[in-house]
């Protein structure tokens, strides 16, 4: 899965900057059709420089509407990051725990909306991110 977003981020008594992300995700089923475990790897601009971001992620489905012929129409899931591997040249090293929510149609595009917190300094990055599944697997076309 691929990942490009945006949003701000905004240090303690500081004011809100721009943050730009670009991240790939492979993800692993763990219960099919409901729990899923992924690698983000990817690149951040928190408004002043560009790093890099790693870490691990857990998405829950909760809830599935209903089937268009022989694929699922949506679903809406949560998510669960930790990012212990955050870089940036002047500020170094940060850990990022973070939650979110998401929507995708039939596990191809999808929007996120995700909040985390650095756990060294009082930092808060919310995003809104747009999603492409690179592996996605078509429906067959015979009923």
């Amino acid at each position: 899965m691929v990942e490009v977003g945006q949003g701000f981020n905004r240090p303690r008594g500081g004011p809100e900057r721009y943050l730009a992300t670009a991240q790939f995700v492979p993800q692993w089923t763990l219960v099919p059709g409901r729990l899923r475990v992924g690698v983000p790897v990817g690149a951040f601009h928190p408004g002043y420089q560009l790093g890099g971001l790693a870490g691990s992620r857990l998405t829950l489905k909760v809830f599935q509407g209903p089937p268009v012929l022989l694929a699922s129409s949506f679903h809406l899931h949560i998510l669960a990051e930790y990012l212990p591997l955050v870089y940036t040249p002047t500020e170094h090293w940060r850990q990022l725990v973070g939650a979110g929510v998401g929507l995708e149609t039939s596990n191809l595009l999808g929007i996120v909306l995700k909040l985390h917190r650095d756990v060294r300094t009082p930092t808060i990055y919310g995003q809104l991110a747009l999603t492409y599944n690179l592996f996605y697997k078509s429906p067959p076309q015979t009923l």
